[in-house]
């Protein structure tokens, strides 16, 4: 369950995550309320979201070095590939949620099912698992589905293809060294899923346009009593 606080701080952060904005702008801009924002700029737990700025008028804005610490706390890494890490999300955190997040002109995410930080956390378990996909089968140019192939039917098989997927939305996750990136993928299960997802997706239309690829599939499960396509 999400309180109304951890729902309104997801709210407030990304409503005014690119810029400097005072309450009045805050207001405007999350419809939340004066109180509601002063109340939540004030509890200390949610500090390392906001940097408060005083000078004639107080200005708030949003820190992102949090996210790192939140990943790192789930996975385990050195301070370089921490301080790796920290230099991606700072270069293309920004413009991938303003991107792929925005509705109608604003970010927005549904904060009655996740909270803030488990929202962020998921873009990049769900992004790691497509960007390891691509790196571990990234051949000449193309994309080289022997391995998965010979998996499927249970025979020596050489293919490579020209896969569509929008690769502008793993920019996000582009920099990050593949070691790193795996152990990303693992946090929760949404790496794996969005990992093999790729996998079901190619052998499904692989298979619709080639019925006896389709064939050999099929004799391939019944004969191991498992799929190739299994998850764990």
């Amino acid at each position: 369950m999400i309180n109304d606080d951890e729902k309104s701080v997801g709210i407030l952060f990304l409503s005014i995550l690119d810029s400097k904005s005072t309450i009045e702008e805050c207001i405007k801009k999350s419809g939340l309320t004066a109180d509601k924002i002063s109340t939540l700029i004030s509890i200390p737990k949610f500090n390392k979201y906001f940097e408060k700025e005083t000078n004639k008028e107080l200005h708030i804005t949003c820190k992102i070095d949090w996210i790192c610490e939140d990943i790192g706390n789930q996975i385990k890494i050195s301070d370089s590939e921490s301080q790796i890490l920290k230099e991606t999300i700072d270069n293309k955190f920004l413009n991938h949620v303003t991107k792929y997040w925005e509705e109608n002109g604003r970010i927005k995410r549904d904060f009655e099912i996740k909270n803030l930080s488990e929202w962020i956390i998921s873009e990049y378990v769900f992004l790691s698992g497509f960007a390891m996909w691509f790196r571990e089968k990234e051949k000449n140019n193309g994309t080289d589905l022997s391995s998965l192939l010979s998996s499927a039917t249970g025979e020596s098989v050489e293919a490579s293809a020209s896969i569509e997927f929008d690769q502008d939305r793993l920019r996000l996750v582009s920099e990050i060294p593949t070691q790193i990136l795996e152990k990303i993928m693992n946090i929760n299960p949404a790496g794996k899923i969005a990992y093999r997802s790729l996998d079901m997706a190619v052998m499904k239309a692989m298979s619709e346009g080639n019925p006896e690829l389709a064939k050999k599939m099929k004799n391939e499960t019944v004969r191991n009593k498992k799929s190739w396509w299994k998850f764990w």
